[in-house]
């Protein structure tokens, strides 16, 4: 897998390199939609992600029902100003973001599937990852 420790920084890595933009925006844009992605085969990491981002109204995190990683990820990256939260703060249109799909899956698909606890079976699969709605993020 190279230098890159988690198949978001390598997708992130890429989509900075290829649509010129930031390393933190990239990570705003994308990271939620990347554990959401994985969701179920990284549960048990995801949950520790969780229960440290989670919100303590009572104090009892064994009581609480807990949001999903992706969902506080994404709430996360919503107060932070100036960070992009979205292809559209990035000037990235749905097209560009189809070339990037088949391209990364053409280029890099044994990559990403070494380094994503599920794996992609087409560029259509990383296509769907990249343009997942940021509201179904809570399912």
């Amino acid at each position: 897998t190279g230098c890159y420790p988690s198949i978001a920084h390598f997708i992130q890595n890429q989509y900075s390199a290829r649509f010129n933009v930031h390393q933190g925006a990239c990570s705003g844009i994308l990271s939620a939609r990347i554990l959401h992605h994985h969701r179920e085969e990284s549960s048990l990491y995801q949950k520790s992600i969780s229960q440290a981002l989670g919100r303590e109204d009572n104090g009892d995190r064994e009581q609480q029902s807990l949001q999903s990683a992706p969902q506080l990820v994404s709430d996360l990256v919503a107060t932070l100003p100036g960070v992009a939260k979205d292809h559209a703060d990035a000037k990235v249109d749905e097209e560009m973001l189809r070339d990037f799909a088949e391209y990364m899956y053409i280029e890099y698909g044994e990559k990403l599937n070494k380094l994503s606890p599920k794996s992609f079976c087409n560029a259509e699969e990383f296509f769907e990852l990249l343009t997942l709605p940021i509201a179904s993020l809570a399912e």
